[in-house]
């Protein structure tokens, strides 16, 4: 039995993966200000829900954390940095644990059962909170040699010294422009209130100003990114996923319209922009198969 947790800024979600699908799921909320004790512990309850003695557990964190399992940040969520989180609930569980970047992990499920079959290098990049990566390079899931690499949300798009600041401590991260506090900010800027993306969205959609706006800064700030990428690594497909995915079509013509913009050769701006063939099932998908790398 192949179980999979998805620890995000809001929620933590386990399931039950039978290959590609997920067949029985639990989700609770983070309470992220409460301290690592308390989510490890609602992690491990979440888990034990599933099953009273599992095997093994594959847990996708908001973060980085290095190959023994021991979280190097996690900015959204206080308190981890520092925290072995595999030695944690391996006491807690009594089974062998992975945990790795939920990006990275939803990257995992992307390429063993989303678009990564059509796509052998491809970007995943999670819309939510945080903005994340999970980065595929010949079919081959590439963490970097400390677990760092695709950290794309804190990949700076402004560096003027009035740039807003992130969670990260640095000014300009994409994140920043982009993540849900991002959004939320810009949208009562033009004089709108909400507490959550799909209000924006739905303002978009009826032409409503404040709300194309906020979509117009988050697409641009992302297109600018991705140029900068793909003027790297030339990759065969961005596939996003996260919550925010969900209303790609409004971000679209913004994001590649800064992609045209800045890439260095036309072909690079014309990467195919996927939504994941998962959606947000993927970071628990790719979780229950960590255990297997």
């Amino acid at each position: 039995m192949l179980i999979g947790v998805d620890f995000g800024g809001t929620q933590v979600r386990a399931g039950i993966v039978e290959g590609g699908e997920v067949v029985r799921s639990t989700a609770t909320p983070t309470r992220a200000g409460s301290g690592a004790t308390e989510v490890l512990d609602t992690i491990a309850s979440a888990v034990l829900a599933l099953a009273a003695k599992p095997d093994a557990v594959g847990l996708a964190i908001p973060g980085e954390v290095n190959a023994e399992g021991r979280c190097w940040r996690l900015p959204n969520v206080p308190g981890f940095e520092g925290v072995h989180i595999a030695e944690e609930l391996a006491q807690r569980l009594q089974c062998a644990i992975a945990v790795e970047n939920d990006a990275t992990t939803a990257a995992l499920g992307e390429r063993l059962y989303g678009h990564g079959r059509e796509h052998p290098s491809f970007l995943m990049m999670t819309l939510g909170t945080g903005i994340g990566g999970g980065l595929v390079l010949g079919h081959q899931l590439y963490a970097g040699t400390n677990g760092f690499a695709a950290e794309v949300g804190h990949m700076k798009v402004d560096t003027s010294a009035d740039a807003p600041l992130c969670a990260c401590g640095q000014r300009g991260c994409v994140e920043t422009f982009a993540g849900t506090r991002a959004l939320l900010r810009e949208y009562a800027r033009y004089g709108g209130r909400a507490t959550e993306v799909l209000s924006i969205a739905v303002s978009a959609r009826r032409g409503q100003e404040a709300g194309q706006k906020t979509f117009e800064m988050m697409g641009s700030a992302l297109g600018r990114l991705l140029a900068n990428i793909q003027n790297l690594l030339d990759l065969n497909a961005v596939v996003f996923s996260g919550a925010i995915s969900a209303s790609f079509d409004l971000l679209e013509p913004y994001v590649r319209e800064a992609l045209r913009a800045h890439a260095f050769a036309p072909p690079l701006a014309e990467v195919p922009l996927l939504i994941s063939e998962l959606g947000e099932r993927a970071g628990m998908i790719g979780a229950a198969h960590l255990t297997a790398l």
